[in-house]
């Protein structure tokens, strides 16, 4: 026996079991918004109504499907086989008629994630279409074998993007024009940037003035051509994380990485201590991770100078600190710590007036 509440209809019932189809397509793109981009094609099965709703989706997430089993090849000259390129193929025609098929409508969000070689051409033409629909999230891991990908002047002079984070960003990967204006720019990730006089003047200063985040992961300063001092004078810049800075140890000494950011509350640090230099201080600091990274025993030729310079640089940073509420320290950091009698005279009570310490297992 069928039940029909009072004054409800059947087409009226009918209507409400299929209340999702006849959200407006506003609604539907936010939605869409929260899945990968091949989730979201594959509900233009689900009925007419859904045949083209994914078109209208602000975001787009595009991850190649061998990323899980060769994403660790980055590091290897790696001849793709027939199958893999045939992959490689696929997926570059997948985005492309993605592209086209889409509404022209603003990106609030742009991945791209390819780790095998994929043409400097189809890096280049994802980021022009990104600029050219105003993304404010882009997301761009590149790789290319014979020549470097080099973004847009359109993007890099975007008033649109907010949020930035470009992986493999040198030599055959992305090649970063020397100078860069982004004004509304809050986060930035460089991975394997190199700074150089060559390559970089400065914009990270000049051209970023409102950004919020800053973390640069295995970059590094070149220092055959006299660029020792990388300079960050950032206002705004409130978490700073600096990932396994690359440098051969002879030349670790000559290079400074130069600070000025009095709002700053986090700083991060892991891999070899490089020398930061925080020209007015910390005073707004509340967390401070840092995890070194000794050579093993076994490297025994410099391990000394190792610990040596970790010990100086880790003294340096401690002695420009105020008050710090977290304090994470790694294993090894605490190791290198505890072979340093100065460290009790350096750190007066003040500073650990509202200090938490953890031991960092990572």
């Amino acid at each position: 026996m069928e039940h029909h509440v009072k004054g409800v209809t059947k087409k009226q019932e009918k209507f409400d079991l299929d209340g999702f189809s006849c959200l407006p397509d506003c609604i539907l793109s936010h939605i869409f918004s929260f899945l990968d981009t091949k989730s979201a094609i594959r509900t233009s099965l689900l009925s007419k109504r859904f045949k083209l709703v994914w078109t209208l989706s602000p975001s787009l997430n595009f991850e190649f499907s061998g990323f899980s089993q060769i994403k660790y090849l980055k590091y290897t000259y790696h001849v793709m086989t027939e199958e893999e390129q045939a992959s490689v193929e696929s997926f570059k025609s997948c985005v492309y008629n993605v592209l086209k098929q889409r509404e022209h409508t603003t990106l609030t969000k742009f991945h791209l994630s390819l780790p095998e070689d994929a043409g400097s051409t189809f890096i280049e033409d994802c980021a022009f279409y990104a600029a050219q629909h105003n993304v404010q999230d882009l997301t761009i891991y590149g790789f290319t074998e014979l020549k470097p990908a080099t973004l847009p002047r359109l993007l890099l002079t975007s008033s649109s993007l907010i949020s930035l984070h470009l992986h493999n960003a040198y030599g055959r990967g992305i090649e970063l024009p020397k100078s860069v204006i982004l004004p509304n720019l809050k986060v930035l990730h460089l991975d394997k940037f190199k700074f150089s006089v060559k390559k970089y003047d400065g914009w990270l200063s000049t051209g970023c003035p409102n950004l919020e985040t800053l973390i640069l992961s295995k970059c590094w300063i070149n220092p055959g051509d006299k660029f020792a001092d990388l300079d960050l004078n950032l206002p705004n810049l409130k978490n700073l994380e600096i990932e396994y800075w690359s440098c051969v140890w002879d030349s670790l000494d000559d290079c400074m990485i130069n600070v000025m950011a009095p709002r700053l509350s986090l700083f991060k640090f892991a891999g070899h201590l490089v020398r930061v230099n925080f020209k007015e201080g910390l005073p707004c600091l509340d967390v401070l991770c840092i995890d070194l990274f000794c050579p093993s025993l076994n490297l025994c030729t410099v391990v000394h100078k190792c610990r040596e310079l970790n010990g100086e640089y880790l003294l340096h940073l401690f002695h420009q600190i105020c008050v710090v509420k977290f304090l994470s320290l790694s294993p090894d950091t605490i190791e290198v710590i505890s072979r340093m009698p100065e460290f009790g005279q350096v750190v007066h009570h003040a500073m650990f007036e509202k200090l938490r310490i953890t031991e960092s297992t990572s």
